[in-house]
């Protein structure tokens, strides 16, 4: 016999936001049960029937669902934290460091430091360099794929310490930084099993240092860590966020990797000292601010490669002919992802005028929707954000009142680092603000008419990370591939990464590599390349780098005998043109013998201005050439220098005091390596999903011991891949450059491609670095010079190569030409387009 059952009883809706939950006898609302009249509101305000089901959904709100740290507590509580060295804590007794929780400021845990501790970390790492370093690709591959295994196994554990200790949502953390750090291990395990076949002449560079920034410490030990341990080398971490570093640690010694491969140093002292200890190898980190970067470069005792980035944004481009709600959608999502603390937070939007209405409309809808609070709540859209990146947001505001914004409508907890998530609305691209990095949750949007107006607003910008383009339209989206000037372009998409294809940062984000295996031979070195100074920088030479020379007097001797020649005055190659410096004074160059060759203008920093200014105007057409075009060119120009061989034989026997025989020798090596970069020319270009772009305007200090081998190593790569330069020939032997710029003027080079400046290399030298539209400089020259110029480099964190005069053999096949050259001349670009089904069952 059936049993009955009572009817359903008449439920009543109610006003305002509230959390529903079902259960099998009635409806509540906030734990409250609701009357039993819920049905009888059957109308709204407009007199429509309003069903039970849009009343519930116009009414839902999330539950909480916290994410437990229990598992991360109870690792801080089992472990005494300290400096990781050979496989195990060291607990120190110099004082301790206290990590507390961005958001609240409660302190998770202390680290004990020790004053020795980078010292015992270095040895450590140095007695496991040659067995790591020397150890067979596979048993490596399988060190890493069981260190994959580890991360997957402790995924959570990991998830939640990074959320702790960054304030990035836990989500995000789980979702997308855990992701990251799996997916590029496993690529990078691949890399080691292929380095025997694929990068043979290849070793690592020995013992790096890496430099973690305070929020999201996954995905830059994914970026640093991982490719530099897959190349070989021993690595130790100075992280700014230490948990996360730590954890990541712990699970490698699980995993069995070797004692002394990995180790984490904690603290600003002990940063301070491990980057000037003689046995560090290579610099790679990245920084929140360019005084971080500044205290890196000022704290380095010896000329070793560094690469250092600053965190930036990204930046949107949407089209009338979009799909907004995707796109809105996406922005809400990846503008404030880890709080806007990111390389792959949005920054700023360019939205087409004719669609700028009803985007800003949208949202402001999906905005003011945005829940702000505890990290470690899934039902959270927004994390913490650091105080002081909320200090400088403020300070910001305060000198742009006059802004439209809106906010979301969260009610974060008062005594949190909370932000709530703003968009600035009509932000003028000449105000400060726009191009202002604001780590943060904020957005800034402004309007553009054209497509060309949108990509000349989006490469005039200091953060050259990626850009999403949203269109519908194919030979649009495949346009702006080309011309947008950052590392990776997503379409219809944003903040999708892959290990495998590689990109590069641009601007004032740094020349950072990201993914493929060319992130991995950052790490690594060519085994018969020129090897670094073990010498220490002198401090008094690195002071007066750069200072003007005494100007040149005139000599009371006769320095020609017009009898026998004719003065000759050498001019400046500027724009394609010869002119005269703007200092009007002249030095006399001499032989080896001392029989004077020439006078010899001492430029100054209004030649390097007017010369970039040549350089930059040209680049556009240079760069925009086909690689066939720019290889004909030169041929033409080895061709040309070819016809006049023994002239240039002769000056470099006559400049150096070498035989003439070898100067004969020196040519015939140039011509061949402008052969070689002509052959090059079109073997630059690549598929529209992964593309080579030139670096820009490039200033090459040129070696001084090699006058033409140096040059025209260098010369040719550069310009064969599209980049216009600034050349600061050898100060001791500059006439064969003078006489190239004759060979130059008629080789069909356009006007302003090469720049030849004369003068004393320091203060040029300087002067390039420190030009804001230089986007590379190649020193080749002293110890102090490579300091002061990648320090200078760091004010907008421009490509920077240096590297001692005299440690490359410019006369070697190896070390003259191949990928060690051809690698700083161009730029890496993906472009990704997520793929989905072509067709609708």
């Amino acid at each position: 016999m059936m049993s009955s059952a009572s009817p359903p009883s008449k439920k009543v809706c109610t006003e305002g936001k509230v959390g529903i939950t079902f259960n099998d006898e009635n409806l509540t609302m906030n734990n409250k049960q609701l009357p039993d009249n819920i049905m009888d509101c059957d109308d709204d305000q407009n007199g429509h029937e309003v069903s039970k089901e849009k009343a519930i959904f116009d009414n839902l709100e999330y539950s909480s669902a916290k994410e437990s740290d229990g598992a991360a507590k109870a690792w801080l509580n089992s472990h005494t934290l300290g400096d990781f060295i050979s496989n195990k804590m060291a607990a120190g007794s110099d004082g301790a460091v206290k990590i507390t929780n961005i958001a609240t400021g409660a302190v998770l845990a202390e680290v004990a430091t020790s004053k020795t501790s980078v010292g015992d970390a270095v040895r450590s790492a140095s007695a496991a360099k040659e067995g790591w370093c020397n150890m067979q690709g596979h048993i490596r591959a399988r060190h890493l794929y069981s260190v994959t295994r580890e991360v997957q196994k402790q995924g959570k554990l990991l998830s939640v310490m990074e959320c702790l200790s960054s304030g990035v949502a836990i989500r995000e953390c789980k979702n997308v930084m855990l992701t990251d750090l799996v997916q590029t291990l496993y690529h990078y395990t691949g890399w080691a099993e292929l380095s025997a076949p694929e990068l043979k002449d290849y070793q690592g560079v020995g013992i790096v240092a890496v430099v973690l920034p305070e929020i999201a410490s996954l995905t830059e030990i994914s970026q640093q860590v991982v490719p530099a341990l897959a190349a070989g080398n021993c690595v130790v971490i100075s992280p700014s966020s230490p948990l996360p570093a730590l954890l990541f640690a712990s699970l490698c010694v699980t995993a069995g990797l070797p004692s002394g491969v990995l180790s984490v140093v904690i603290g600003d002292k002990a940063r301070q000292t491990l980057l000037g200890d003689r046995h560090i190898s290579m610099v790679s980190g990245s920084l929140a601010t360019k005084e971080e970067s500044r205290k890196i470069v000022d704290s380095l005792q010896y000329p070793i490669p560094l690469s250092l980035s600053q965190v930036g944004k990204s930046s949107m481009i949407v089209f009338s002919n979009s799909d907004l709600d995707s796109a809105v959608d996406c922005l809400a999502d990846k503008a404030f992802f880890a709080s806007g603390q990111t390389y792959d937070s949005i920054g700023k939007v360019l939205v087409q005028t004719s669609c700028y209405e009803k985007f800003c409309k949208r949202l402001r809808e999906k905005v003011a929707k945005l829940r702000v609070g505890d990290a470690m709540d899934h039902s959270n859209d927004v994390g913490a954000t650091r105080a002081g990146n909320i200090a400088a947001i403020k300070e910001a505001m305060t000198l742009n009142t006059h802004l439209s914004q809106f906010t979301s409508s969260a009610s974060p907890s008062s005594s949190g680092s909370y932000y709530l998530p703003t968009v600035l609305l009509d932000v003028q691209p000449s105000n400060d603000i726009w191009d202002d990095v604001m780590l943060g949750p904020v957005v800034k949007v402004a309007s553009f008419r054209t497509a060309k107006e949108a990509v000349s607003i989006a490469n005039h910008s200091k953060q050259g990370v990626g850009c999403s383009v949203w269109s519908e339209k194919n030979s649009l989206i495949m346009q702006l591939t080309k011309q947008l000037n950052v590392g990776t372009v997503w379409v219809n998409c944003h903040g999708i990464r892959e290990s495998s294809r590689p990109s590069q940062y641009r601007s004032c984000t740094g020349s950072s590599q990201c993914g493929g295996v060319e992130l991995m031979k950052k790490f690594m070195t060519s085994a018969v390349g020129p090897k670094p100074s073990p010498e220490k920088i002198d401090a008094n030479l690195v002071k007066n780098f750069g200072k003007s020379s005494t100007p040149a007097l005139p000599s009371d001797n006769a320095t020609v005998d017009p009898e026998e020649s004719v003065n000759r005055t050498i001019k400046l190659y500027i724009g394609g043109a010869l002119k005269r410096s703007a200092n009007d004074s002249y030095r006399t160059i001499k032989s080896s013998t001392g029989a004077v060759l020439g006078s010899l203008p001492d430029a100054t920093k209004k030649d390097i201005r007017d010369a970039v200014e040549a350089a930059a105007k040209a680049l556009p057409g240079w760069s925009g050439k086909s690689g066939y075009n720019r290889s004909q060119i030169l041929y033409f120009f080895a061709e040309n220098i070819c016809r006049r061989k023994e002239d240039f034989a002769e000056v470099i026997a006559q400049s150096t005091g070498r035989k003439y025989d070898d100067g004969m020798q020196e040519v015939d090596t140039s011509i061949q390596r402008l052969f070689m970069a002509a052959a090059w020319a079109d073997k630059f270009t690549s598929s529209p999903w992964e593309q080579r772009d030139p670096v820009g305007v490039v200033g090459i200090t040129a070696p001084a011991q090699w006058p033409m081998l140096g040059l025209c190593s260098l010369l040719g790569p550069a310009i064969a891949a599209g980049n216009t330069v600034i050349v600061l020939p050898s100060d001791k032997f500059p006439l064969v450059a003078a006489d190239l710029c004759s060979v130059i003027a008629t080789s069909d080079i356009p006007g302003g491609v090469v720049n030849m400046v004369y003068g004393s290399q320091s203060p040029l030298s300087l002067a390039l670095a420190q030009h804001q539209h230089v986007q590379a400089v190649w020193y080749f020259g002293y110890p102090e010079g490579c300091h002061v110029v990648a320090k200078e480099g760091v004010e907008n964190n421009k490509q920077v190569w240096c590297e001692e005069y005299n440690k490359r053999k410019w006369n070697s096949q190896v070390q003259g030409t191949g990928y060690s050259i051809n690698s700083h001349c161009y730029n890496n670009k993906v472009v990704i387009m997520p793929s989905g089904d072509s067709f609708a069952n």
